[in-house]
């Protein structure tokens, strides 16, 4: 056992010393924190004062005289103006009894117009859907329709397509719109 004693000394030594250590090494550290919670703490009491509330407007309340003002929930509409509501006959209606064209999936803004091509004095216009999920090339003349909201093709030059489309009025109706793709320099 006595072979042991000269091991375990010195091993209770080194642990000694590095404790003694570890002991003067710390009380520094805690000082510097010390200090910066006090300067914090004194500089949060001299800019604690908290504003005065701001004050409170009374709320002022409107009375509707539908003798004087027009409804504010109705369509505005002129004298001598009627609103298409769709009903009528003979209104602008989207053609329904037609085959949808591959480029009426996309919207306009997902077709671009990448040029031209002229075949038999007839002017094609070479249309890219850039959609990331597909991708193609289309060639398209007069009359045919592209976009969503039954856009017809009424006149195509080298720098762009013009289209009428017929889009909803909102009270259940439709009206004509004019569109065009320029064709892209990408």
């Amino acid at each position: 056992m006595k072979a042991n004693w000269p091991l375990t000394l010195s091993r209770m030594a080194t642990i000694s010393a590095f404790s003694l250590l570890i002991t003067a090494c710390g009380s520094g550290a805690h000082q510097d924190l010390s200090r910066f919670v006090a300067d914090t703490k004194a500089a949060a009491a001299k800019t604690s004062k908290i504003d005065d509330l701001p004050d409170i407007q009374p709320y002022e309340t409107y009375l509707f005289d539908q003798n004087i003002a027009r409804n504010p929930f109705a369509a505005a509409v002129g004298d001598n103006e009627e609103v298409d509501r769709g009903d009528n006959v003979g209104g602008v209606q989207p053609p329904r009894d037609r085959r949808k064209e591959p480029l009426e999936a996309y919207p306009l803004d997902g077709l671009r117009m990448v040029g031209t091509l002229e075949q038999e004095d007839k002017l094609w216009a070479i249309v890219a859907v850039i959609n990331n999920d597909e991708a193609g090339i289309h060639r398209v003349s007069l009359d045919n329709y592209m976009g969503q909201n039954y856009g017809r093709i009424v006149s195509i030059t080298e720098e762009k397509i013009d289209l009428i489309e017929i889009i909803p009025n909102g009270l259940g109706g439709w009206i004509e719109q004019d569109s065009s793709i320029a064709l892209s320099e990408e």
